[in-house]
């Protein structure tokens, strides 16, 4: 049996303007498509002795001529970072 999960069944439509889920929201604004991702990064002390730190980023992705466009690019730029850091990265409902 596949694991695959559909499109509908990983983003919620929360109106006509907003989608979201659990990796961020992808928003119609100013004529066009946006992606929000929010994640942060353990990152290690410069400091000997220190413990490493979360560092908080977000950034719009976008614009985007539709909503699906979003969608995917949202998920692409979450499977980067996580192939990047691995456990060091949080994204999205991770972060709560």
């Amino acid at each position: 049996m596949s694991k695959h999960q559909g499109r509908k069944g990983r983003w919620t439509k929360v109106d006509a303007k907003t989608h979201t889920s659990a990796l961020g929201g992808v928003h119609y604004r100013q004529d066009a498509w946006y992606a929000w991702l929010a994640y942060r990064v353990r990152e290690s002390s410069r400091i000997a002795g220190e413990l490493p730190a979360w560092v908080d980023y977000a950034r719009w992705l976008g614009p985007f001529k539709r909503p699906r466009n979003a969608m995917v690019e949202l998920e692409r730029e979450a499977t980067i970072l996580r192939n990047r850091h691995g456990d060091e990265v949080q994204i999205g409902s991770e972060m709560v």
